[in-house]
């Protein structure tokens, strides 16, 4: 067991690091306990200019994996989370996400080999946890499996494979296989945390680099050539999550720090006035326990970015409504619901943690 754990710290979700914060027993009532040094209070039903809005309507169903080897399906009206996979010595579970029609999932399923080498495999199963079955098991004990998505039309599960590099590096590609089962084959190179296009023509996938500990998002077509830089990696200190909207218009994505360049569409820029970036962070007063994080969108062509919150969130990941009106997003003290026309962001349950998080709507 605790070699599982060290190698799901090396393979967490945000830099590698995140996947095990979380590993308390989970409760219907406070699924993640908020940690004791969030200093901001729970934002309920008022816009970013403080003006107070009636609570919001969210419909359909939340998945979300808090980071201590669970996976948990929520009624978003109610607030009421049901355990679809419990964690155990034995199996670690993360990164869920919904099929197209909402009724599959799925998601990494981290258990030890025989050698007692951890083995990060992509697992399909149903929305109340059975006819769990493997879709892609890694060649060697090496590669790690993350990240696993369904393309708009159920045809195909998208994933990232990656394997260390000594001393300090990891090699990441975008690799996939077609749902009815058949080999795996491979999309983008040194690319992680990918997005298909509703139209399945084109992939947003996020690139890591190892010399600067930064990354920057990249677009191109869906069989990996035409790659074209969207968000340098100098811009930001970490990006994740990248999410195209159903409408193909946005593409919505999490960022650490502020802006350290000047953004198409963004009027506010400021210069960091410390060196290097990170420092930066430390000069503020903290409202997480991790580094503040925001969520931005951009269009697929670049040209237009957009800041849609300034809460400095802890470690988020988002998504989309069915109609792109809407966005959900989940940190460690809880999920909250962003209207984008009004602009009122709403604190819709205290259900949180270190994971990945997926909407799905009819």
């Amino acid at each position: 067991m605790k070699k599982l754990l060290f190698s799901l710290i090396l393979f967490g979700v945000f830099g590698l690091t995140a996947a095990c914060a979380n590993a308390n027993p989970p409760a219907s009532n406070s699924f993640v306990r908020p940690s004791a040094t969030i200093e901001r209070p729970p934002i309920r039903s008022t816009s970013l200019d403080g003006t107070a809005a009636p609570p919001p309507q969210v419909s359909g169903k939340f998945i979300f994996a808090p980071g201590d080897g669970s996976i948990w399906l929520q009624d978003p009206a109610s607030g009421k989370p049901t355990p679809i996979i419990k964690p155990s010595p034995e199996l670690f579970s993360d990164a869920p996400s919904f099929s197209p029609n909402g009724k599959k999932i799925v998601y990494v399923r981290s258990s030890l080999n025989a050698q007692g080498v951890a083995q990060y495999a992509v697992y399909r199963a149903d929305t109340v946890g059975s006819q769990n079955e493997p879709v892609a098991t890694p060649p060697d004990a090496k590669t790690a499996y993350n990240w696993p998505h369904y393309s708009w039309d159920g045809e195909w599960i998208y994933f990232t494979a990656s394997y260390p590099v000594p001393p300090n590096k990891q090699v990441s590609v975008i690799q996939r296989v077609p749902v009815g089962g058949g080999g795996t084959q491979t999309i983008v190179k040194d690319a992680r945390m990918s997005t298909v296009s509703p139209d399945g023509r084109q992939i947003v996938f996020i690139r890591f680099n190892f010399d600067t500990f930064r990354s920057g998002l990249w677009i191109a077509n869906i069989d990996g050539a035409g790659e074209r830089e969207l968000l340098s990696d100098q811009v930001f200190i970490m990006i994740a999550a990248p999410q195209f909207s159903p409408d193909g218009s946005q593409i919505l994505f999490t960022a650490s720090g502020p802006n350290a360049r000047p953004l198409p569409g963004v009027e506010s820029f400021r210069a960091p006035g410390c060196a290097p970036q990170l420092l930066c962070m430390f000069a503020e007063p903290a409202h997480a326990d991790g580094l503040p994080w925001d969520l931005w969108t951009v269009t697929p062509d670049g040209t237009k970015f957009t800041r849609l919150t300034q809460i400095g969130a802890d470690s988020p990941w988002a998504a989309w409504s069915r109609d792109s009106r809407q966005v959900a997003f989940f940190d460690t003290s809880g999920q909250y619901l962003l209207d984008l026309p009004t602009k009122v962001v709403s604190q819709i349950s205290r259900n949180g943690g270190h994971g990945v998080f997926s909407w799905w709507q009819p």
